[in-house]
């Protein structure tokens, strides 16, 4: 069960703690880290390898192909040269898919130029993942992919097809669920009602002990960024902006606590962990519930994720704000290695 009241002994500043936060872009499994850090440097045989044992579990499949994919954002040709070494052609296209979306991903996206390259770079991305779905017809993970290619070119056909077809092969993937939360988002066609209605199916019919129910957070957070793009949109100063949106309060709240505890308390180990303490631990402390906004800060130690945070600013600044306000200090969490040297 959640240990309320833990705090340091000695007061920290945000901007000190932004040096101890490490991205979790990359796993927060040890093997998995020191495997994309090998990639970064040049090693794509380790990625291949890791890939290999994930057959069997749509859940770290994707996870390791997200993570692996950001390390050889800048090694696609290595990534497709395996193939001819003898590596798996659906291991390695799901890989390369990943590679071209996450390069897709890291592109500016403001002016129309830009908006033409990022379409450009998730149609290169399509191809790979669409493959390496038809020579594995059972592995859930490119199609969950295909959903993030789909929502970003806006293609509402395609974007159905993939979510159908992922969760077919997986009920309760979670990226598929994240995904189609987000997709659901009235800025991307969808509405208020469906978004919150999808994540509390999702977090109503997950099984017991996965971090699954944590989109309800995430539906929360994608209102209240449509909210604050809306207000701003309407000429509001960000200070009216902010006093506007307030705080998540009420039967919301009182929802996302139930759900957030019954995790807790039946806990299975989940490569996901640490992103659903972050969108937990983003939403009471949202809502001004210190205790279980500590708890969640405190069990995601060193780690961090950009979502949801970084709908409401830079990421790591934020988390680290929230952690210095609530007391949690991910000092006292083990050390991690970046694999940036």
């Amino acid at each position: 069960m959640w240990r309320f009241g833990r705090k340091p002994s000695k007061p920290l500043g945000g901007t000190d703690l932004e040096g101890v936060l490490v991205s979790a872009s990359l796993g927060t499994d040890p093997l998995l880290r020191a495997g994309c850090a090998a990639v970064r440097q040049g090693d794509v045989e380790v990625g291949a390898s890791l890939l290999m044992e994930t057959r069997d579990d749509p859940e770290a499949r994707s996870y390791q192909a997200e993570a692996l994919g950001r390390a050889a954002l800048d090694r696609p040709d290595e990534v497709v040269a395996l193939v001819e070494d003898g590596a798996d052609p659906a291991d390695t296209l799901l890989w390369l898919g990943h590679a071209l979306l996450a390069r897709a991903m890291s592109l500016p996206s403001g002016g129309t130029a830009e908006h033409k390259a990022v379409e450009a770079a998730l149609h290169e991305a399509r191809v790979p993942l669409t493959e390496a779905a038809r020579l594995n017809p059972d592995d859930a993970a490119p199609w969950a992919a295909l959903q993030t290619v789909a929502m970003g070119l806006g293609d509402r056909d395609e974007r159905e097809r993939s979510w159908t077809e992922a969760t077919t092969r997986a009920p309760h993937l979670m990226p598929a669920h994240m995904t189609r939360v987000r997709a659901l988002a009235p800025n991307r066609g969808g509405s208020v009602e469906e978004m919150f209605a999808e994540a509390g199916a999702a977090a109503d019919t997950a099984p017991e002990g996965s971090p699954l129910p944590a989109v309800l957070a995430l539906a929360h957070a994608e209102y209240l960024r449509g909210e604050q793009r809306r207000l701003t949109e309407e000429g509001k100063s960000p200070y009216i902006v902010s006093m506007s949106l307030g705080r998540l309060h009420g039967d919301g709240v009182r929802e996302l606590f139930r759900l957030a505890q019954a995790w807790a308390s039946a806990a299975v180990p989940h490569v996901r962990d640490v992103q659903a303490h972050h969108l937990f631990a983003w939403a009471f402390h949202r809502s001004g519930e210190s205790a279980p906004a500590r708890w969640h800060l405190g069990a995601a130690g060193r780690f961090y994720h950009e979502i949801p945070w970084s709908f409401f600013g830079p990421a790591r600044t934020g988390i680290a704000s929230a952690m210095a306000e609530l007391g949690v200090d991910p000092r006292q969490a083990p050390e991690v290695e970046t694999g940036t040297g």
